[in-house]
């Protein structure tokens, strides 16, 4: 029964992982083409050069990458856009090192939620899914566990994006009250997310006497509204 929650687990990993693996990528790329920097022929009034090939193709895998990562409309996009003329020079590559660093920085210090919203609700959608597949199954005691994973990240990521501190190890009750308190949600919705996790609770620890599958559908479809709700 603890293979869905480490599956996961481990998906929200290997989305972060891969973002933050390219980044660095990227800044190593744009060291190489600093490292490229040469001064203009005596007599020329100009600033300094850098390779423009491998200019051009560092500031483009920027552009891809923020655009699908932040978004056209972010400013760190716009900002190195606007480094990127026909023919870059030191000091456009200079310019859009720093947002590219700054760029890193805010999405590791989570900074930019929309993103983090943007790759959660992808990922909370798939597990979802894999709960909905394993109720079609008649599995519904690990669907019932799944979907209550899914509901308690969702509630540790908007305790995250509201200030509110979280214990060591905090529970789904506790969250479940902090956020009602701070008005995230109604005092309906918070009752309807205590049954979840009471339901989630007696399914993970092998109590199937105290529900049914029609339990868990009802649960998947609360869980879901919930999330999209949030996260959409």
């Amino acid at each position: 029964m603890t293979l869905p929650n480490q599956n996961y687990k481990e998906a929200f990993v290997t989305v972060d992982s891969k973002i933050i693996s390219r980044l660095n990528e990227l800044i190593e790329l744009g060291k190489r083409v600093l490292a490229t920097r040469r001064s203009p022929t005596p007599g020329f009034l100009t600033g300094d050069f850098v390779d423009v090939q491998l200019a051009n193709q560092w500031l483009t895998s920027c552009l891809n990458l923020l655009s699908r990562v932040l978004g056209e409309n972010s400013a760190h996009y716009q900002r190195i856009k606007e480094q990127f003329p026909e023919y870059p020079k030191w000091a456009n590559v200079d310019q859009a090192f720093g947002v590219l660093l700054a760029a890193k920085d805010d999405y590791e210090s989570g900074s930019i939620f929309s993103v983090k919203t943007l790759i959660e609700a992808e990922v909370f959608d798939e597990f979802l899914g894999q709960a909905e597949h394993l109720l079609e199954a008649g599995y519904f005691q690990p669907a019932a566990v799944l979907a209550g994973s899914v509901l308690e990240d969702g509630l540790r990521k908007l305790c995250i994006a509201n200030d509110i501190t979280l214990p060591d190890k905090a529970k789904l009750d506790w969250m479940n009250s902090e956020l009602a308190k701070k008005g995230k949600y109604s005092k309906l919705m918070q009752k309807r997310i205590t049954t979840i996790a009471d339901l989630r609770n007696s399914a993970a620890h092998g109590k199937w006497d105290e529900f049914e599958k029609a339990d868990v559908e009802s649960m998947l479809r609360d869980v879901r509204d919930f999330m999209t709700k949030h996260y959409d």
